[in-house]
């Protein structure tokens, strides 16, 4: 996986499975501090419905993508906006959910 590219890993239950250096300095974690592996627990509330309903249709429904304007928490605890896009390849050879994110 690029380092440089800003993107995380799901399983079909929501963990993380790796993040990139680019996504963790993105997140404002540093290369020490622990992160959270449930992905869901880093979403604001407001946004988490929405996010876990297309996750479960990537997972039943085969469904390819999505795009989320969202609120993540930081390794600071702070929230902030992101625009994530998913491309989910569950149904593959890689069996994961690709997440790539970006400040806004």
């Amino acid at each position: 996986m690029a380092q440089h590219l800003p993107l995380l890993t799901l399983d079909a239950e929501g963990s993380i499975e790796s993040i990139t250096r680019a996504a963790r300095s993105l997140l404002e974690y540093s290369p020490s501090q622990s992160l959270d592996s449930y992905f869901f627990t880093h979403i604001h509330g407001r946004n988490l419905r929405r996010v876990m309903q297309d996750l479960a249709h990537m997972v039943c429904k085969r469904k390819q993508s999505a795009r989320w304007l969202l609120r993540l928490r930081t390794g600071t605890g702070r929230w902030r906006w992101y625009r994530a896009t998913a491309l989910s390849r569950l149904h593959r050879a890689e069996g994961q959910v690709f997440v790539r994110i970006e400040r806004i």
